[in-house]
This record gives C-alpha cells, structure tokens and sequence, in this order.
C-alpha cells in the first residue's frame, strides 16, 4: 500500500462516518488528526496548540487541503508528496476564511476540535484512527526503535552526581537527531522517583536510582517508554519493588489480546497489585490505554467498555511507588509485539498466569 493507497482508505472510512451525520463535510485541523489523515504528515509550527496551520475539508466527492498563504507551499512541499489534495489558501491576515469556505458549501459542515466556530465531531470520528493500516504500523516500529535508542542511550551515559536536566538535554538531542518531538520527557533521581509520578527534571543530582521516561512523536504516531537505573546493586526493597512491577506490567500486556476491553486489562492490573501486596497502588497514578495519535487516545478507566483490535497499539505504564514499567506494544491476532524494545537494554523474563514475557531490568549503571 502506497501513500495515496493509505489516503484514500482514509477519506473512504471518513466518508462512511459522514454519510449518517447530515453534514456535507468535515474539516480535520488537529495535529494528531491530520498527521493520521494526510499519512504522517506534520502541520505544527506550535506543540503548545492543539490546531495546526493546516487543515483538510473532507466532503462525500473531494478532499481540500487548507492552509493560509505563509503556511500552504510547506505543507506541500515537505509534508503532502504528491497526495491528491486540492489545495485552497487565502491572505494569513483573514483568520475566518477556514470558516467562510466551508459554509459555502451550503450545508453543515462539522470540525475535529470545533474550530472557526463550526459543529464539533463526537468520540467517533476519533476511532476512525485507532486501528492501524500497514504502512502506519511499518512507521510505528521505526519510532519505537529509534525512541528507545534515544533514551536508552541518554540513560546510559548517565553517571551519579550528573543533574536530571542534563540528563533530559541530552534525550531531547537524541531525539532531535532522530526526527522524534520529545513530548514528554520525565527524570528523576533517588527520591524524586518515590515522590513524583509525573517527575519534571530539575536541577537534583541523582546518586543511587535514576528513572528516565519518553513520549516522542513522529508522523504523527506516539511512542512511550521508560527505563531505571541503579548505581550499583539495588537494595532489595527497590528489587522486589520493581518485580513486582515488571509482573503487573506483563500481566497486563499480556491480558492486552483482540477482543478485551480496556477495563479488562485494567482489572487484570488490579488484581496483580492485589497479589503483589500493593492493592491501592494503582489508584496513585493512571495506568496507561490505547495509544497512536495521541499520547493515550483513550485511558484505561474502571469498566472502559473500548475493545482491543488487531493492528491497535497500547501504551501501559503501571507504578509502585518509587519504580515503574512502560512500553509499547502493537496488539495482534498472533500475541503482542513490543515495539520499543531493543536488545541494547537488558530484560527479565517475568512470569504471570498468564505466561512469561521479558521486560526491560533494573539496568547496573555507572557508578561515579
């Protein structure tokens, strides 16, 4: 399957959704949307805003890339590779022409973010994304490895006494160097770990326990993981913390199969904390839930009733407190593949009911 054979399966299912709405078209303006639409492409100029400076009008017979004047020759330049879109653009200064151009077509016509004033779509428009094409899931396996070499190697040329900042600068770099955003970039040393789930890194310098986490984009597509190390042999209370969370993790990938809904999994994470003596744990912090072209396009709540699909990816992210485990892993017909797994970093095989699995160690780091 080419890009244009991915962008017209795309507009088919966007046109199927249309169909029983009424309306005459939608306009897709998100980041996360339109990079899913126009096949990994990038329209951001700003990650603080959840719009970018393009936009594509679906209509049931055309499809219009939209963008104002100091915008349009990028986005077709360097992000549409020769996709059939039909390209519309007007003065950067008329901020409502996105609006005026879609009422022209006489009929309502809805928005992803119900943007320029326009009808916004409900939670199903989303789920047009969640399941995969080939040619996404061949991107995702390319960003998962290339966002696990990217902290991997930030984690282990980090040494005692080093800042987290530093830390968190040089994965930023790596992810730079490999095209990744680093949306999210977590660090923290020794207690900060035990303190904080969602640790920002500051100016403390680790000296025993380092804990590093990643969410990085790419085409549009999220990739997360987070990794631990310890200067020198753990003392066995963080050991046994940390198996314990390996084990909840594996229980809950491997609990991650075609037809389970996300509350399932996350009933199988809560039983695994109950059995590892921790029950309240998973009630200080989320758990994880589908990813793709969101950091979580949908969370892992009590009784979530979303069903897994093949060629969907989740992300979990179980903690006890001071450790965590995180990958991310492409649900198949065939068992889960984990996509940011690299034979760089060393694994356990864990055993859960369910079967054994190998998830990323505790890793011996440097000492000084």
């Amino acid at each position: 399957m080419d890009r244009r054979e991915e962008l017209s399966t795309k507009l088919e299912r966007i046109r199927r959704w249309l169909a029983p709405t009424g309306a005459r078209g939608v306009l897709v303006g998100g980041q996360g949307a339109f990079a899913w639409l126009t096949c990994g492409g990038d329209s951001h100029v700003s990650l603080g805003q959840a719009e970018g400076t393009a936009s594509v009008l679906v209509t049931a017979d055309h499809a219009y890339l939209m963008a104002a004047n100091n915008e349009l020759r990028r986005i077709v330049d360097e992000e549409m590779a020769g996709l059939p879109l039909e390209p519309i653009t007007w003065p950067w200064h008329q901020h409502d022409q996105a609006r005026v151009l879609a009422e022209r077509l006489g009929a309502p016509v809805l928005s992803d973010l119900g943007q320029h004033g326009l009808a916004r779509v409900d939670a199903s428009f989303a789920a047009l994304r969640f399941t995969l094409l080939p040619p996404e899931i061949d991107r995702y396996r390319r960003l998962g490895q290339d966002a696990a070499a990217a902290l991997e190697s930030a984690c282990t040329e980090a040494h005692p006494g080093e800042r987290e900042r530093d830390i968190a600068a040089r994965l930023v770099q790596g992810c730079a160097a490999r095209g990744i955003l680093p949306l999210v970039v977590l660090v923290a040393g020794d207690e900060r770990i035990a303190n904080y789930r969602h640790p920002l890194p500051t100016e403390h310098r680790w000296q025993r326990t380092l804990l590093v986490a990643l969410t990085g984009r790419r085409h549009g597509l999220h990739a997360s993981l987070t990794r631990m190390v310890s200067a020198g042999e753990p003392d066995a209370q963080l050991a046994a913390r940390f198996r314990a969370v390996q084990r909840v993790d594996a229980a809950m990938l491997l609990a991650s199969r075609p037809g389970a809904s996300l509350g399932d999994v996350l009933a199988r994470a809560q039983a695994q904390y109950a059995a590892e003596g921790v029950p309240r744990e998973w009630e200080l912090h989320h758990q994880g839930g589908l990813t793709g072209y969101a950091g979580r396009e949908r969370f892992a709540v009590p009784g979530e009733p979303l069903r897994l699909g093949p060629a969907q990816v989740v992300a979990w992210n179980p903690t006890i407190t001071s450790v965590k485990s995180e990958d991310t892993a492409l649900v198949t017909d065939a068992g889960l593949e984990l996509l940011t797994i690299t034979p760089r970093w060393p694994r356990d095989l864990v055993r859960v009911d369910e079967g054994t699995m190998e998830r990323p160690a505790l890793a011996s780091g440097r000492r000084s």
